[in-house]
């Protein structure tokens, strides 16, 4: 165990972590690191929760913390397999720390601690003696809160969910940091909407030189992970064969209307096992399962569904498609978006016009319509999605590949443009 908190604690040197990039998320990160409650960080496995503490770490040592008193702990290796069985094995982790290291442990940083049983039973009790100054957590399951100790940690803890890169942080790192910014460098954004199209915007694929063929096997890597870590084996599914196959119609039908007794009798099975199914994939945060619009919670719990993808390359690389579908993979790619700008309660209405998404934000309900290329053939059957039967909608959108223009209460602007407005 010595060698392994070695190898997962190189800052015990003094030295800061090197070559990250800065996320949006770290400013409200930074803004509650003095508050004693504990952080919690959700989010899909390969989104960059680790890298966000070792951002954090590197604040702490700027800082003047000793080195020495910070722990991460990768509870993913191996060599801790056989802690998971019991949430008092952690302190015994923390202690052997502190005996090679000579210093108490101040600050606490513990990666996939869903792996832990009873968890929440350590934390809770560590929060409370106060044994540390701060105490940092990540899962890569949305049930980390939801078992029966769950409400033992009320009022104790932040959580944070932590996405793959926007489109808006991807520029970022291009140094386009305004409109001014796109206009100048339009081409450049453009190559880079095209990129998250085809290989989505994990942190690795986004930022290391690799080949295409690499880029393919590494997120297919990444889709074997997730599902046989957090759905197969973190719910015990019984039949394998049968979930890969449900994911892998979703990620075929991605955007498209479904009802869950529907999706049974494709699957050869039922609408309680797709509900189970449909619901551990988004546990997970591989998948987002959106309703159709409605003030009645008797007719949304009857409505149909549609389910977006966490990131387009895990659909490209783990789906055999037969003729090219960009206008699908552009709205998966607009509906991440959505959420990264903040919209809530995101759904879709599938009245007469059939708008693509009708979202929140700031007390408002904005409509939007996805077309990859507005178009004679289309422009009308787009703008009649508009035509909801819904007096609160405040704006029009139209999001568009590369075109901008204005038509009455519609707006029709480029996804480049669109994603670095403050809205």
């Amino acid at each position: 165990m010595e060698r392994t908190l070695i190898i997962q604690n190189p800052h015990w040197s003094g030295n800061q972590y090197d070559g990250l990039v800065e996320r949006t998320i770290m400013s409200n990160l930074r803004e509650k690191s003095q508050l004693p409650h504990i952080q919690i960080l959700t989010g899909v496995r390969r989104s960059g929760k680790s890298t966000l503490f070792k951002l954090l770490i590197n604040d702490l040592l700027k800082s003047g913390v000793s080195p020495k008193s910070i722990l991460t702990i990768t509870l993913d290796a191996p060599i801790f397999i056989s802690y998971w069985n019991k949430c008092d094995n952690i302190q015994n982790i923390i202690d052997v720390a502190e005996k090679l290291t000579g210093e108490k442990v101040e600050y606490l940083f513990i990666d996939e601690i869903q792996q832990v049983k009873d968890w929440e039973i350590f934390v809770k009790n560590a929060y409370d003696i106060q044994y540390f100054k701060k105490i940092y957590i990540t899962g890569s399951n949305s049930n980390l809160l939801a078992n029966r100790f769950s409400s033992m940690l009320a009022g104790r803890y932040f959580a944070n969910e932590v996405s793959p890169f926007s489109l808006k942080e991807i520029f970022a790192t291009f140094g386009v940091n305004s409109i001014l910014d796109c206009y100048r460098n339009k081409n450049l954004l453009l190559r880079v909407v095209d990129n998250c199209l085809q290989y989505g915007s994990f942190p690795e694929i986004v930022l290391k030189e690799m080949d295409e063929n690499i880029k393919i096997e590494l997120l297919q890597s990444y889709f074997t992970s997730i599902v046989q870590q957090d759905c197969i084996i973190y719910n015990a599914i019984r039949n394998p064969y049968l979930f890969y196959k449900c994911v892998n119609y979703l990620f075929q039908n991605v955007g498209n209307r479904f009802s869950l007794m529907q999706l049974g009798k494709s699957m050869l099975s039922n609408e309680n096992t797709m509900t189970s199914y449909v619901n551990y994939l988004c546990n997970s945060y591989i998948c987002y399962d959106i309703r159709n619009f409605s003030y009645s919670l008797k007719e949304t719990k009857r409505s149909d569904h549609k389910c977006y993808c966490i990131d387009n390359g895990l659909i490209q690389a783990n789906t055999q498609r037969y003729s090219s579908d960009i206008g699908r993979l552009f709205e998966n790619l607009v509906f991440n978006e959505l959420r990264y700008k903040g919209f809530e309660n995101i759904a879709f209405d599938n009245g007469k016009g059939e708008c693509d998404f009708l979202a929140w934000k700031g007390g408002e309900l904005c409509a939007f319509q996805v077309c990859f290329e507005l178009s004679d053939y289309n422009r009308d059957r787009e703008f009649a999605g508009f035509n909801v039967n819904n007096a609160l909608i405040t704006q029009k959108t139209v999001i568009t590949y590369n075109q901008k223009e204005e038509v009455g209460d519609i707006r029709v602007v480029p996804l480049w443009e669109w994603v670095m407005e403050e809205l």
